[in-house]
């Protein structure tokens, strides 16, 4: 084999090698991007997610003030009640979005058991009043929101992790 032949043929394979470098390159480049833009729609969309909580939390801490005294016997009582499930609605919804597992089974157990529905929560936790019992809960479900968004590790909580203890020992009865 003559030397031209030689190295012609290296010079093409050099030239195979080289392009298909590249292209590998390429390929991964463009599925690292695509994975880098789902991580930025998923966390734009947690973001508006937990803006929207936070500020359905609010709302649900000043509807728990406006709570009737006696349920049954106030007119009002049925206003108050379907306003309270169009703010979980909205918050169920909310919830899915998020990323953080614990935090969003404590806010499903809260939903469950601590805002409007909560004769079991209080049994649990050993306090009788609703009004404080709920907005005891959207604090401490406020607290736990900040936490996450500071990239902080979870507070410990009384009315969440109660909410939550009940909420797993339902599921685990079925």
């Amino acid at each position: 084999m003559r030397i031209e032949i030689a190295v012609g043929l290296i010079g093409l394979g050099g030239a195979v090698v080289g392009a298909l470098a590249a292209f590998l390159g390429v390929v991964y480049q463009q599925r690292h991007q695509a994975r880098l833009a789902e991580r930025e729609r998923r966390a734009v969309l947690s973001q508006a997610a937990i803006d929207l909580l936070l500020a359905d939390l609010e709302n649900l801490r000043e509807h728990a003030w406006s709570r009737p005294e006696n349920e049954q016997l106030d007119p009002a009582w049925g206003g108050w009640v379907t306003e309270m499930g169009l703010i979980l609605a909205r918050m169920r919804l909310a919830v899915l979005r998020l990323p953080h597992q614990d935090l969003r089974e404590m806010l499903e157990a809260a939903a469950l058991y601590g805002f409007g529905n909560e004769s079991a929560l209080q049994e649990a936790v050993g306090l009788r009043a609703g009004r404080l019992l709920m907005v005891a809960a959207c604090g401490e479900a406020q607290k736990c929101l900040g936490y996450y968004l500071r990239g902080e590790p979870m507070p410990s909580t009384i009315f969440l992790s109660a909410a939550r203890d009940l909420y797993r020992e339902s599921i685990t009865l079925r």
